[in-house]
């Protein structure tokens, strides 16, 4: 599923909406989500899930490697039990 999917669906349930505002809300949702995970801070959404950024160690040995930034999801048991039906 892509961004424009999604737009297209909410569209099509909620058409007194025009697709130019749910795309702006949309977007405003996704880059609320990375500014705070770029801001360190967890992002909860209810019924779907968490992210959070955790930061790895230094790595120690002849190439020498920095530290660097991962993204971590989990899905909580409400989204894993709809997707293993």
């Amino acid at each position: 599923m892509t961004k424009r999917d999604i737009i297209q669906r909410c569209h099509e349930k909620y058409p007194d909406f025009s697709k130019s505002l749910t795309e702006k809300v949309l977007n405003f949702i996704l880059k609320e989500i990375a500014l705070s995970l770029s801001r360190g801070e967890k992002v909860k959404l209810s019924g779907f899930g968490t992210w959070s950024v955790k930061k790895t160690g230094k790595k120690v040995g002849v190439k020498f490697k920095p530290s660097k930034k991962l993204l971590y999801y989990l899905n909580t048991p409400n989204l894993d039990a709809k997707i293993n039906r």
